[in-house]
């Protein structure tokens, strides 16, 4: 009752016209509320928060401030009051964005379509992100928001909000180590980044690609691949004249090793690619991405899956035009990948880049 009666004086208070008498009512109004927040009835509570918001919307920067750091922690601060400090200039806003768990989902994703990036920053790093408000920060949010999302270990990132992501990252190279890092990146996202991240990511990606499950892994593949085969059309390929070239070579059981060395030796670019694609059981766009990958490593994983001999990759690597400026010691680490890399390891990789190569295919 005493509370009561204090807090009909404070309504008194609030139609004072003084600026520093309205003050004292904000800060005297948050003692009442900090002190048992959950003393109130319903009605109580929507004076409290009816006063709060009108009150705190006339005062300066610094008194909104320090009404959200004294309110972000309180256990049922009213929603209204926490919705109006979050929208707020981003000094004010940072300590309800950052700690209160009295803002809803629905509160959060509203902030992020009507605010800026600094808010949507705040709302990155959170430890409760839920599924939704990723996709909405990854649907209005800058590179930067991203960057802090991803680094963010506790945020939840459904799989098609992480292809969106993965898909930026090819243009931000900020994004590529913490989403290598990121437990929840699938396995066949994490092989897409290959082709463009740096060497010593690459070697990240291949070393967890050694300790995925084999079962769990053949039966991703296994169910993608099922899923290509479905949904692929019946009308063949146009083929090209290198393509018709290599059947032919295929039919008469010509097509080896031996003979994409003497293709590479005579650069016949376009028969080797597509001789390649069909020694390796991988469709020509990503054979022509193996082949012509400037850093090698690509084409290391492509000849070790395919058993190809040390001395043909060495001679891909050397005689390749993208490798006219290579150092010898850089040649020398490709061939040290080469030997390091397991052949099976090799070969599941190859499978996500032809798994993944489809998808997109049919997603074109």
């Amino acid at each position: 009752m005493a509370e009561f009666a204090r807090l009909n004086q404070l309504i008194e208070l609030a139609k004072e016209p003084s600026s520093e008498r309205r003050r004292t009512l904000l800060r005297e109004i948050t003692d009442i509320f900090v002190e048992n927040p959950a003393g109130f009835t319903e009605s109580e509570r929507g004076h409290l928060a009816d006063i709060m918001t009108h009150v705190a919307s006339e005062m300066e920067a610094r008194v909104r401030s320090e009404l959200a750091y004294r309110l972000a922690e309180v256990v049922d601060t009213p929603r209204e009051v926490l919705r109006q400090l979050a929208s707020d200039d981003v000094e004010v806003a940072r300590p309800i964005l950052e700690k209160s768990r009295g803002l809803k989902e629905e509160d959060l994703i509203a902030i992020i379509q009507q605010k800026g990036g600094p808010h949507q920053e705040l709302i990155a790093g959170r430890d409760d992100v839920t599924w939704a408000v990723s996709g909405a920060l990854v649907e209005h949010g800058d590179d930067t928001v991203l960057e802090r999302l991803v680094t963010n270990k506790g945020a939840q990132i459904d799989k098609e909000t992480m292809k969106r992501v993965v898909k930026r990252a090819e243009g931000n190279d900020k994004l590529h180590k913490p989403l290598v890092d990121r437990d929840d990146l699938s396995p066949e996202l994490m092989h897409d980044m290959f082709w463009f991240v740096s060497s010593t990511l690459r070697e990240t990606i291949l070393s967890k690609a050694t300790n995925l499950d084999p079962d769990m892994v053949n039966r991703l593949l296994r169910e993608s691949e099922e899923r290509i085969l479905l949904e692929m059309g019946s009308a063949p390929p146009e083929k090209s004249r290198a393509h018709l070239y290599i059947e032919k070579m295929a039919a008469k059981r010509e097509l080896t090793e031996a003979l994409l060395v003497k293709l590479c030796r005579e650069k016949q670019w376009p028969e080797l690619v597509c001789g390649l694609a069909y020694l390796a059981n991988i469709d020509e766009k990503t054979a022509k991405r193996v082949f012509f990958d400037k850093t090698g490593e690509g084409l290391a994983i492509a000849c070790k899956a395919s058993r190809f001999d040390r001395s043909t990759f060495s001679t891909f690597i050397l005689l390749r035009e993208t490798d006219s400026q290579r150092s010898i010691e850089d040649t020398y680490k490709l061939l040290a990948l080469y030997d390091e890399v397991p052949v099976d390891v090799a070969q599941r990789t190859m499978r996500f880049w032809r798994v993944r190569a489809q998808e997109k295919s049919e997603a074109a």
